[in-house]
């Protein structure tokens, strides 16, 4: 069994997950974390690491917002652990791979999700065909 956890800065976790079922539908095994002004990262993350000791068998994929800020860096402690992954730059992408994967993850697994990740990321050009007329 695997358990996602987004974790972000505000509410982004909220709202990717929101986007996520509204292509997926209901995912039971996401759940969110958002940072709010005056809060602590690490005090979730020792909820967490909590929550990682008394299930061993679960898989944990932790996805956070940025690279190196403190939602990652907190949730950077649960490493300790086999049993999670953690990512950073999530996306739609991602997530929507990531939740057809079939448990446990793979190392091939997870350079795949990167790469679908990176795959998200366009930069919009609007092209015109001359033989169309607008």
């Amino acid at each position: 069994m695997r358990e996602i956890i987004i974790a972000s800065h505000g509410d982004f976790s909220k709202g990717i997950k929101h986007m996520v079922e509204m292509i997926a539908g209901q995912q039971k095994n996401i759940t969110t974390y958002s940072l709010v002004e005056g809060e602590a990262a690490t005090d979730f993350a020792d909820i967490l690491s909590k929550k990682v000791e008394e299930n061993p068998t679960k898989e944990y994929v932790i996805l956070t917002d940025l690279y190196g800020a403190s939602v990652c860096s907190a949730m950077l402690a649960l490493k300790k652990y086999d049993n999670v992954h953690l990512f950073a730059g999530t996306n739609m992408n991602l997530i929507m791979e990531l939740i057809f994967m079939p448990v446990p993850l793979q190392p091939k697994d997870i350079e795949y999700l990167i790469e679908c990740g990176r795959q998200g990321i366009s930069y919009v050009e609007v092209v015109q065909n001359e033989d169309e007329d607008f």
